[in-house]
């Protein structure tokens, strides 16, 4: 079983990768006006400063992803990166999938591919919650046996609807706080 379709499916055994409704709205970032050397108004300093916690949020989904994908090699459940980009219920995913996948001698190869899209963001003068959309792919990521025994037969993957929420937390860091991957051929 592909490393993402592991984390799903121990996921929803685990009933922590519900799809998020929140990320289904029709709420948009407005685009960042271009910069100008005018002393910025105060409509321009929040856009500025709404464009950055958006950014901040995508990047902390895409860094999950990247620090799964290391993770997955070990595979580590207790790699300190997982926290550092995902808390909640996306961190009980990502450290059980990983977990499943050691208890049974399993490691993954590769890494997924994701091109992540702003659905939602709130609230829009200072926001604290950032939802996504993907459609995250996995066919270059393989799970193979990492102890003897066995071979293991990894279906093929491809590209997965997936729903992500991102806060920010009381630190002022961005974490993914839930996602839900879908199933191959879903976007």
């Amino acid at each position: 079983m592909n490393k993402t379709r592991m984390v799903v499916s121990v996921g929803l055994a685990l009933g922590a990768t519900t799809l998020m409704a929140s990320a289904c709205t029709s709420r948009h970032v407005a685009p960042v006006p271009s910069p100008s050397l005018a002393v910025p108004s105060t409509a321009t300093s929040s856009a500025a400063s709404g464009a950055a916690a958006v950014q901040a949020a995508v990047a902390a989904y895409r860094n999950m992803w990247v620090a799964y994908d290391a993770a997955v090699q070990v595979p580590d459940p207790g790699d300190p990166n997982l926290a550092r980009y995902a808390t909640g219920d996306a961190l009980r995913t990502l450290v059980s999938g990983l977990q499943s996948l050691k208890d049974k001698g399993l490691k993954g190869t590769g890494t997924v591919a994701v091109s992540p899209q702003v659905t939602a963001v709130s609230p829009a003068e200072a926001p604290n919650h950032v939802s996504l959309r993907d459609c995250l792919n996995d066919a270059a990521s393989h799970v193979v046996r990492a102890s003897a025994g066995p071979a293991y037969s990894d279906p093929p993957g491809g590209k997965h609807l997936t729903l992500a929420d991102v806060e920010r937390q009381a630190d002022g860091s961005w974490k993914v706080t839930g996602f839900g991957v879908r199933a191959v051929g879903t976007c």
